[in-house]
């Protein structure tokens, strides 16, 4: 595995040392899952990339409103027709791989309360739409006739197993990001791919006015 992380507008209080570091990590050997060691997170529902067996780095947390947007040509023709989604500031997460993580089974380390329940009933990861200055998480179309429709989410295939004490090791295989990377390759090719990981509510998978999701990325090739 060669990974190296594009780290901008970390929180130097957080990442300082760390970010130095972990800008040029290599390892040229495939990362087996079994020989990880990296601590889990202190705290629930916070999530750690695998950079290799022994080390691994935070994925921040950003927060985000839900929007709306209509479509001003056909709300004049009395159709009512848009979009609801989240927005996130900038085009790129802060912790953003380099190109050459597509080749790659990547591995995050998520903590939650305990390891019992199904992970896939916990969390999800999103690719989002991305354009200059935000990224985008479509959550629902707006039609005339039907309402609001749930947007297509093109969730991202994964697999886990419990780790530690409290925690799940995510697998997302290199060829499930290789797939990704290829679904809109003009869109890759200018911005790379972002992803969210948005975790579920026990109760209710209804989304709020207002969530926090999990960030990272995958840059553009050079």
């Amino acid at each position: 595995m060669i990974y190296k992380l594009i780290l901008r507008h970390m929180r130097k209080v957080v990442f300082g040392a760390i970010a130095l570091f972990m800008a040029f990590v290599s390892n040229a050997q495939v990362l087996d899952p079994s020989a990880i060691k990296v601590e889990e997170p202190e705290f629930e529902q916070e999530a750690i990339l695998v950079i290799n067996e022994t080390e691994g780095i935070p994925l921040e947390v950003e927060h985000s409103k839900l929007r709306a947007t209509a479509n001003v040509g056909m709300a004049l023709l009395g159709v009512p027709k848009g979009s609801e989604y989240y927005q996130l500031e900038g085009p790129e997460s802060p912790v953003t791989l380099d190109a050459s993580a597509y080749d790659n089974d990547m591995y995050i380390i998520i903590s939650w309360e305990d390891n019992k329940r199904s992970p896939k009933r916990l969390f999800q990861i999103i690719p989002l739409e991305i354009q200059k200055k935000r990224r985008i998480y479509n959550v629902a179309k707006l039609t005339a006739f039907k309402g609001s429709v749930a947007a297509d989410q093109g969730y991202v295939n994964f697999s886990a197993e419990k780790y530690g004490d409290h925690s799940y090791l995510v697998k997302i295989p290199a060829e499930e990001l290789k797939a990704l990377r290829d679904d809109n390759n003009g869109e890759m090719k200018k911005f790379g791919k972002q992803f969210i990981i948005r975790l579920l509510n026990a109760s209710t998978d209804k989304l709020s006015d207002t969530e926090d999701f999990i960030t990272f990325g995958i840059a553009k090739p050079k």
